[in-house]
């Protein structure tokens, strides 16, 4: 099974960013309180995704990944159009909280970030650890787009350019290590991993159909910290 996908263009069509300083940088969260400090570690990856496939076994990697890939047009989509509510379904509640702070502070400061023909690359599980309290993956993402932002009164670009460039995030998910995954999909693939409905979520975190707190990540994946990495020249 291979650690990495190809990723098709975006469907979104294009209208998005990123540079070396992204706009998006801010938003960061951090794994749930509990997490094994090992989890993030490289070293773990091979290991770890067997254990959670031995605990798990309708867990699949290419499937997984997959839908990482459509959880990652999903995030980026809220931030371009300002609309949080749309990455509420995929984010743990620290990490969506900064995200919906940083959208807001766009609409108060009337602009918008744009990522213009925004691609993906690949996409390589970084590490995998699970134990006691979690199922942790950090999969490596990389993009490519332009990045930059517009004012909503004149269209005047304020900030980045339309360049084209690459750049790479880590994105950890998380999970309940008592999780398994739905056999008609989950949080990632936008079904209630506890009730089966079309996800629908309020700004709490909670399925609007069964109430279950699916943002605590105790029913399925959702995302819980975003990392930066650094461009090497």
């Amino acid at each position: 099974m291979s650690d990495s996908v190809g990723a098709p263009p975006s469907p979104l069509g294009g209208n998005w960013s990123h540079s070396d300083q992204p706009a998006m940088s801010s938003v960061r969260g951090d794994l749930f309180p509990g997490s094994n400090p090992e989890a993030p570690s490289p070293e773990s990856s091979e290991a770890g995704m067997a254990a959670i496939s031995a605990h798990d076994p309708l867990f699949n990697q290419e499937r997984f990944l997959e839908e990482v890939q459509q959880s990652f047009f999903v995030v980026e989509g809220a931030w371009t159009q300002r609309k949080p509510e749309m990455s509420r379904q995929v984010m743990a509640d620290g990490l969506w909280q900064q995200h919906r702070v940083q959208i807001q502070g766009y609409i108060d400061a009337g602009k918008r970030n744009v990522l213009e023909d925004l691609s993906v690359g690949s996409l390589t599980v970084l590490a995998a650890h699970t134990d006691a309290n979690y199922d942790t993956v950090t999969v490596r993402v990389l993009a490519a787009c332009a990045d930059y932002d517009v004012e909503d009164t004149s269209g005047k670009v304020v900030r980045g350019n339309k360049q084209v460039d690459q750049w790479m995030e880590d994105w950890t998910f998380q999970r309940s290590s008592s999780a398994k995954t739905p056999k008609d999909g989950g949080t990632l693939s936008q079904r209630c991993p506890n009730c089966g409905a079309p996800l629908d979520l309020d700004l709490s975190g909670e399925c609007k159909y069964c109430k279950a707190p699916v943002s605590s990540g105790s029913y399925d994946w959702v995302l819980a910290r975003i990392s930066q990495v650094p461009r090497a020249y």
